[in-house]
């Protein structure tokens, strides 16, 4: 590959590179939803025709879910092979009357892209597929390249874990890269070095076998959604604490030097109100702003449902009521003793004439810690400073990605976990973006980042 002239060509495609991004944008492949199963396969079917566009030999990989996208290119023989994570599947729009724009119409404001899954995380493995691209148009990559896209990130994973468990081991890979993050400040290129980890769950009440009149029966008739209130209460003292007996016992504190560099990050309490724009910040505030962020575990509630919601009134006391709850993990906390012990406090918090029902959503994830003291991470920190002109930051993600543990035991190969995303661009969030210079800088990373593993 001659970088120079792959790097021309980006900077000629620019417009072209958006214009293949916004329609990879307007596909509305949220892997939550069943109505939107064709639409994610149309998302992996897109994918799949750009792979195909440039050169590289491409598939679905199907099975129970959402098809994996895989698409390689074996035309350097000798050099390192760079495995690169994606996922084209995007989070539910809602509330829809929260965002500027319609979610699925991408639309330019100041020089950024407002639609789902601009940021989280189609603009990340678009800008490594028009790397590719442009790559190819010079000559042909300096490594070989693979790129599996999974359509389940955003929920229950099954595909892609299925076929490293049962391909993985064949998959010759000397670097991964996980590109699924974001920077934590503006324009500080940085690599990830822990996500924590995951446990999902539905809690649900059950009351009378029929919703009742309150009329008729309040007083006397238990009530599901009050029952749910004194769970959820029960659940996290105000305090910031969770309640769970033995939550806190095997969590592991990150080291003085690890907590010293990231109060270099000049990330402060303002800036995250700012973002987060509410007039406070809570969780332990015995523990610094960022290790309550990246490395202290927490417990938040997602959704509740049941009983009567829409306009005007109905005095019903609900049959049911159902709660959804995760848990994010830090090392050395175990999922399944996790969900044990969650499970457990919950139905003992249950009140006369209530039953408590708790369910796991998805598959738990562990979590992970990646080290940087190796040579695909060298390479991608002197990308970064080439384009960015400034030395990556190390630090960690309050985050999940879940099938990151299934790379590491299926593979184990070197792997670096980052994006391109800005800060503040509003991943799950009504009008997310993406900076559309992030963007095309993410491209010129990749290309520099092939180039710095061709030379190991």
């Amino acid at each position: 590959m001659n970088l120079d002239r792959a790097l021309d060509i980006a900077r000629e495609s620019r417009a072209q590179a958006e214009a293949d991004y916004f329609d990879h944008l307007r596909i509305p492949s949220v892997s939550a939803l069943s109505r939107h199963a064709g639409d994610c396969r149309r998302a992996a079917e897109n994918l799949l025709g750009h792979f195909r566009r440039i050169g590289f030999e491409a598939s679905l990989i199907e099975g129970d879910g959402h098809p994996t996208v895989r698409a390689e290119w074996m035309g350097a023989p000798g050099k390192p092979v760079l495995t690169i994570y994606g996922h084209y599947d995007v989070q539910p729009p809602d509330p829809i009357e929260q965002w500027v724009s319609p979610p699925f119409e991408p639309t330019v404001r100041e020089g950024r892209v407002y639609a789902r899954g601009a940021a989280d995380s189609k603009g990340n493995h678009f800008a490594c597929l028009k790397a590719a691209e442009y790559a190819m148009a010079a000559g042909g990559p300096a490594i070989n390249l693979r790129f599996l896209v999974e359509g389940e990130e955003e929920g229950d994973s099954k595909v892609l874990p299925a076929f490293l468990e049962r391909e993985g081991g064949s998959l010759k890979t000397d670097f991964l890269l996980i590109d699924d993050g974001s920077f934590a400040t503006e324009g500080q290129p940085d690599l990830i070095t822990g996500l924590r980890g995951i446990v999902y769950t539905e809690v649900e009440i059950s009351g009378p076998v029929v919703d009742l009149h309150s009329g008729g029966f309040g007083g006397v008739a238990p009530n599901p959604f009050n029952t749910l209130g004194h769970v959820i209460a029960g659940l996290k003292g105000r305090d910031g604490r969770v309640t769970l007996p033995g939550f806190y016992d095997s969590v592991r504190k990150p080291s003085p030097e690890e907590l010293a560099s990231w109060q270099r990050l000049g990330i402060t309490e303002r800036s995250l109100l700012e973002e987060v724009g509410s007039p406070a910040l809570e969780g332990e505030l015995d523990y610094p702003l960022l290790e309550r962020l990246w490395a202290r575990p927490t417990l938040d509630v997602h959704g509740i449902r049941g009983g009567f919601t829409d306009e005007g009134t109905k005095t019903v006391i609900p049959a049911t009521a159902t709660a959804k709850i995760s848990m994010r993990l830090v090392p050395d906390q175990e999922p399944g003793a996790i969900f044990a012990s969650f499970a457990a406090h919950c139905r003992s918090l249950a009140t006369p004439g209530t039953r408590v029902t708790v369910r796991q959503v998805g598959q738990p994830a562990p979590p992970v810690l990646c080290g940087t003291d190796h040579a695909g991470a060298r390479a991608a920190a002197a990308a970064f400073e080439a384009v960015w002109g400034k030395p990556v930051s190390y630090l960690r993600s309050g985050g999940s990605i879940p099938v990151s543990v299934n790379f590491q035991r299926a593979i184990g190969a070197p792997m670096v976990i980052t994006g391109f995303n800005q800060p503040g661009a509003g991943a799950h969030s009504p009008n997310e973006h993406m900076d559309l210079e992030y963007f095309h800088r993410g491209v010129d990373f990749m290309l520099r980042y092939m180039e710095e593993l061709a030379r190991l």
